[in-house]
């Protein structure tokens, strides 16, 4: 990175890191440290959200928010590797493959039948079904250099999207501990039915570790089925008689590469390669790379655009969360019930 694009960036990445460090310290008080305690990641969320609805936000911070946000936060998730091994994979292994690959393809057979029910058009419900089944915003504007889409029928996606994610985040640990949600059941829940990496590590890194390590794996792994989505969407294509327009170059391009990056950590914590204590250091700094990055999608939730979206695109990202959530409760039910102790 060149001096101009690294002074482009630092404005938004203190603003971003001033954020974080206060989340840190508001989540140190005693007051928030009781029964239902908040993190820093999901304080850091919180005071990204307000500051961009309440404080203006220069141009000059955007490069720097972004970044956070994709560059960041991508390195964050990756670093998660640090806190798993082989072993802890192992407790997910085929049962968490199986969750992922029931959840992934019931919510697109769910939305077929949202696009016929609710005349969507032909775009839109594989819009909010990728985003919903798989990573979120991202996952929507990667499924767009497939589909290319109607450039409002994207940003309704996205919005969507978004917004029930985020719903997920907040809702999912409430009813957890209301409920009494064995641990890895929850983990399941979260890491198979929350739209967003950074969603899916808000809604766990303050119930347990097992929680997150659990649902990090199953998040992960669905994120690594963007590749064969993004194909299935072109044989859907081919099949609807429209034009192919993405190739094996897009493809590559939309990869999630950090998958890679975690799995390689995995590898490096589990032959402990480093030692134990520079172990903990290092997790403790992913913690911070992730405060940062969670202030940076604060920061870049824009309310107005989120509740402006089209009536339609909101009632089948509803429709689309609801199912995913209840969905992804039941398997994990079947799939992990019988395991570990309530939260």
């Amino acid at each position: 990175m060149n001096p101009t694009a690294i002074k482009s960036i630092l404005p938004g990445l203190i603003l971003c890191g001033i954020l974080a460090f206060s989340a840190q310290a508001l989540s140190n008080l005693p007051v928030l440290k009781g029964h239902f305690p908040v993190g820093a990641v999901m304080l850091a969320i919180l005071l990204g959200t307000a500051t961009r609805q309440f404080i203006p936000i220069g141009t000059s911070m955007e490069p720097g928010i972004r970044f956070a946000f994709k560059r960041v936060l991508r390195l964050g998730v990756a670093g998660l590797g640090f806190s798993l091994t082989f072993n802890d994979i192992e407790a997910v292994g085929f049962r968490g493959l199986l969750l992922d690959t029931a959840l992934i393809t019931g919510t697109y057979f769910f939305a077929l039948a949202l696009r016929r029910w609710m005349d969507l058009g032909k775009d839109l419900p594989w819009l909010i079904a990728t985003g919903t089944a798989i990573c979120g915003a991202s996952a929507v504007v990667a499924a767009n250099s497939v589909l290319k889409a109607k450039d409002e029928e994207v940003a309704f996606s996205v919005a969507t999207v978004t917004l029930f994610g985020t719903f997920s985040m907040f809702l999912f640990p409430l009813i957890a501990h209301l409920g009494g949600i064995p641990v890895p059941i929850y983990g399941a829940w979260a890491g198979s039915s929350i739209h967003e990496v950074a969603q899916v590590i808000g809604a766990t890194m303050n119930i347990s570790p097992k929680a997150l390590d659990f649902a990090t794996i199953l998040k992960l792994t669905r994120v690594a089925f963007l590749l064969p989505v993004l194909i299935f969407l072109e044989i859907l294509l081919i099949k609807e008689g429209q034009k192919l327009v993405s190739n094996k170059t897009s493809r590559a391009e939309h990869f999630p590469w950090f998958v890679v990056g975690f799995a390689a950590l995995v590898i490096v914590n589990s032959v402990h390669l480093i030692s134990p204590a520079l172990t903990v250091q290092l997790q403790h700094l992913d913690t911070w790379l992730l405060a940062l990055s969670m202030a940076a999608l604060g920061l870049e939730t824009h309310l107005g655009r989120v509740l402006s979206v089209g009536r339609s695109a909101m009632l089948a990202g509803f429709w689309l969360w609801i199912f995913v959530s209840l969905w992804g409760l039941a398997l994990s039910v079947v799939l992990f019930g019988h395991s570990f102790h309530g939260i």
